[in-house]
């Protein structure tokens, strides 16, 4: 019975979150990213974002790469967010690469990531520049940053 009452009363706390103006939050962004030996390639990302409270969220991000001549790589990440003063935010995200290069796949290296920005809302719009730091283990060029603008809109 204690385990209903505080499934109840956790559900009665967090559903009025997702419906509140920080609630839920769908966005993409443009990069430039440079890997640590190799030329920049263009990236981006949409993502999906979970805000309980005001300092914290969660959310999931598809990451895609392409250097548009022989390569693209998706990465799906889960990612958390503080957001310690006003719009800025710093990001902590871990997934894994899914790389095509010709007609082969490979779905072997682990990454994790570190991000940090600035969301300007503007009424439930928003736009967030950014930096990101990624880490590939196992790749042969394990480091990559990435700059860019997202943009995207609150529920």
């Amino acid at each position: 019975m204690k385990k209903i009452i505080t499934l109840l009363i956790l559900m009665v706390l967090l559903i009025p979150s997702i419906f509140a103006k920080d609630g839920l939050s769908v966005g993409g962004s443009l990069d430039v990213d440079m890997g640590s030996n190799k030329d920049t390639i263009a990236s981006g990302s949409l993502n999906v974002e979970y805000k309980p409270i005001d300092v914290f969220s969660l959310g999931f991000k598809l990451t895609g790469k392409t250097d548009f001549s022989e390569s693209l790589t998706a990465t799906p990440a889960i990612f958390a967010r503080l957001y310690p003063f006003g719009g800025a935010f710093l990001e902590g995200s871990m997934g894994g690469n899914i790389l095509w290069k010709g007609n082969v796949i490979n779905l072997n290296n682990l990454v994790a990531g570190a991000a940090l920005g600035w969301r300007i809302t503007s009424g439930k719009s928003y736009i967030e520049p950014k930096v990101n730091l990624e880490y590939i283990f196992g790749a042969p060029e394990p480091y990559s940053w990435s700059a860019g603008v997202g943009a995207g809109y609150t529920f």
